[in-house]
């Protein structure tokens, strides 16, 4: 049995200088933790994707890949009402 996702188990950056000016950047997870939050594999996510259930990943650079984590919230209590009520 997998254990349940908690926001609070996703690691944290170190903390930034204190700026009163700057725009707070969103939270951004990895595919491990898309999976740890929504128990599926990489296939169906981008199935899922492809069909506008989730959204596309941002790019963090060149390679790397990520969703932001406000966006995943809101897709995933929409699957999960979609399965329990249909």
């Amino acid at each position: 049995m997998k254990k349940s996702f908690t926001p609070e188990a996703v690691p944290q950056p170190a903390a930034a200088p204190v700026n009163a000016t700057a725009v707070p950047l969103p939270r951004v997870i990895r595919m491990p933790d898309l999976q740890r939050m929504y128990p599926v594999g990489r296939t169906t996510i981008y199935e899922l994707i492809k069909a506008g259930k989730l959204p596309r990943p941002v790019a963090l650079s060149k390679r790397a890949r990520g969703w932001v984590l406000a966006e995943i919230e809101e897709c995933i209590a929409k699957l999960k009402a979609e399965a329990k009520h249909g």
